[in-house]
């Protein structure tokens, strides 16, 4: 009878011990899977973030052509007068010196397009320069910088400062830009 229970036992024993090996190997086959799908959500959630921003961008590219369409095939003066004063006011929210600034009107041999050309002269540090640019990139228009000439003027020692190490550097910059206007179709 004793014989019979331990029989009895070892196979109660055997029987929890394979049930529990299969039920891991059930379960780490389950958590594979679960992984696997976890990897493939995040994947396709990236795509799916990088579509949303891929779509701003193309919003806002959108946006800016729909604002340069005109059925005209110059620019107004009014339009030349405000992009310059634009531009002062920017090199004036910088502390930019202008030396120069000029519209240009500029034939161009595509049909669909207009062109008006700006060339500045600035004199301005490293910084300002690059405050400037930035700022001229985010303007809600078709520009295209065509020329971009920067040379140091001179040396001279920042106002304000105790130690005579510090030295800025100003510099020359000829800025030769395009900004383009898409003109509709009849």
């Amino acid at each position: 009878m004793k014989q019979n229970y331990l029989i009895l036992l070892c196979l109660m024993i055997l029987s929890i011990i394979c049930f529990y090996y299969f039920a891991s190997i059930s379960v780490n086959k389950k958590l594979l899977l679960i992984d696997r799908y976890d990897e493939e959500i995040k994947t396709e959630q990236d795509k799916l973030n990088s579509a949303k921003v891929l779509n701003e961008q193309l919003q806002e590219v959108s946006k800016i052509i729909m604002q340069t369409m005109t059925t005209e095939n110059t620019f107004s003066p009014d339009e030349i007068n405000n992009f310059v004063k634009t531009l002062a006011t920017l090199a004036d929210k910088y502390e930019i010196g202008v030396t120069s600034m000029s519209p240009k009107t500029v034939s161009t041999p595509v049909k669909y397009l207009i062109e008006q050309q700006y060339t500045l002269i600035l004199n301005c540090t490293f910084v300002q320069m690059g405050q400037f640019l930035a700022h001229l990139e985010s303007f809600d228009n078709i520009t295209k910088i065509k020329l971009f000439d920067v040379s140091p003027i001179s040396t001279g020692k920042k106002e304000g400062r105790v130690d005579n190490i510090s030295e800025v550097t100003r510099y020359q910059v000829t800025i030769e830009l395009s900004v383009f206007k898409i003109i509709k179709e009849a």
